[in-house]
């Protein structure tokens, strides 16, 4: 991770609430608890709760996610073996 004396890549965004910072258009960051995700799919598995009522973040290992390290830390993602990346010759050929 970034430290105050070391330059950021020119791609970086940073959230100003907690400092963290992250790389590639994809991305999505947890306004909430303030943890970056590969996309917002993976980025919806861990909220759980009804929208205005008791909506809330869930750790995103209890929600299947796994964790890749990154320079700028922890990039939760969906599992290699999930479904959704799968191609279709993989299907066919299990």
């Amino acid at each position: 991770m970034a430290t105050p004396k070391t330059q950021l890549p020119y791609t970086a965004v940073r959230h100003p609430k907690c400092g963290g910072w992250w790389t590639g258009q994809t991305r999505a960051h947890c306004p909430v608890c303030c943890r970056t995700f590969s996309c917002d799919s993976a980025a919806d598995k861990h909220r759980v709760g009804r929208h205005g009522i008791d909506r809330r973040c869930i750790d995103p290992a209890e929600a299947g996610l796994v964790a890749v390290d990154k320079p700028y830390g922890a990039l939760w993602q969906n599992p290699g073996g999930n479904q959704w990346f799968k191609n279709a010759d993989e299907e066919t050929a299990a």
